[in-house]
């Protein structure tokens, strides 16, 4: 009878034994949170978010609480008008009127990340979508206000980078508001309407042309004032010879011609006086 009642108490003891280790683990397992890199833990504890946030890595903390693990690695929005390209399926390019009222659409893509400092305030006050609350909405407004500030010309060809800095200016002040920092804005296409595409094309390609003609009839300015120059010069040194030539440098100038003519083995002429102090052409009769 006493074994029994001992062995009875062994099996109590092992049932509390376990449910104080399963207890213990369930404790530890709610105490002891890891937050991947990447990641920040926002705590909540009783309803209220409990800052700071939690940095990657091992954390311990009150078992009541709860973590969220926003994600603040750079994420892209894009907004495109390809199908399957952009976070909405189908025809998500921006619809915006230009400084002359002209509808051009814009295709876009965001590089933005949630600010780790503010994960907290973003989750007390936004929530995690925040991308459909904040980003999304808050963007295509900024590009239909800047897209208004300019002419159609400037947004397709001339001050398109312009155009996206300034985009990028507001965007990045309106998302730092709401707790995320804009890297970069990338306006990746602009359509227009084929009758207006093609006259800017027109006047470019005419600009173009004015602009070589300009190029080619300045190339010819330059070469006119070489040539000019290079005449100066020859008229120049025309008049210093003329100055210093005299009939006895010439005759000397000529017998040194007609000792190197007789010292070719292979050639016969005959000098033919044509003035008073004797000089003369030489005639080449053979070889």
């Amino acid at each position: 009878m006493q074994e029994y009642y001992r062995g009875e108490k062994r099996v109590t003891l092992i049932v509390i034994g376990c449910v104080v280790g399963l207890l213990l683990i369930i404790f530890l397992s709610r105490t002891i949170k890891v937050v991947s890199p990447g990641f920040v833990g926002v705590r909540v504890l009783f309803g209220k978010v409990v800052e700071p946030t939690l940095k990657e890595g091992l954390h311990f903390i009150n078992p009541f609480a709860s973590v969220i693990r926003p994600d603040i690695r750079t994420q892209a929005y894009t907004m495109s008008g390809m199908v399957r390209e952009g976070r909405i399926r189908g025809d998500d390019a921006i619809s915006a009127l230009t400084k002359e009222g002209l509808r051009v659409k814009l295709d876009l893509t965001i590089w933005y990340r949630v600010d780790p400092e503010k994960a907290g305030e973003i989750y007390r006050t936004i929530g995690m979508d925040y991308e459909n609350k904040i980003v999304r909405p808050g963007v295509r407004t900024v590009i239909r206000d800047i897209t208004s500030r300019f002419t159609t010309e400037d947004i397709y060809a001339e001050k398109r980078p312009q155009v996206t800095a300034a985009i990028q200016d507001v965007a990045t002040e309106m998302l730092e508001e709401r707790g995320m920092i804009c890297e970069k804005v990338l306006v990746r296409n602009v359509a227009l309407p084929e009758k207006v595409r093609d006259a800017i094309d027109l006047k470019l390609a005419a600009e173009q042309d004015a602009l070589k003609m300009e190029f080619v009839l300045r190339k010819a300015e330059k070469q006119a004032e070489v040539k000019v120059v290079e005449a100066e010069g020859i008229a120049k040194a025309q008049r210093i010879i003329n100055r210093t030539l005299t009939v006895k440098y010439l005759q000397h100038e000529a017998i040194e011609a007609y000792k190197a003519l007789a010292g070719s083995p292979n050639t016969t002429f005959i000098i033919m006086p044509t003035s008073p102090e004797g000089a003369g052409i030489p005639l080449i009769i053979g070889k």
